[in-house]
């Protein structure tokens, strides 16, 4: 399966957006959204992937100043 970036996925739900806008039956304009739906929640789910741990961050900022406040020859 081919890897697509979250901007991708965006421009995708914003090129289904303007199409729903000029559908005329009720089943294009659910499937639409639908269609939006499901590319906001992947892209949703590339950026949080791509993000740094938040819990490995947090982490070893605490660790870091455990350190910091040691005194050294003690």
């Amino acid at each position: 399966m081919e890897q697509r970036s979250a901007a991708y996925h965006r421009a995708a739900a914003a090129r289904a957006r303007k199409l729903r806008e000029e559908a005329t039956t009720p089943w294009l304009k659910e499937h639409l959204e639908n269609t939006i739906t499901q590319h906001e929640q992947i892209a949703a789910e590339i950026e949080r992937a791509s993000e740094p741990d938040r819990d490995a961050a947090a982490s070893a900022e605490g660790e870091t100043a455990a350190l910091s406040d040691e005194t050294p020859g003690r």
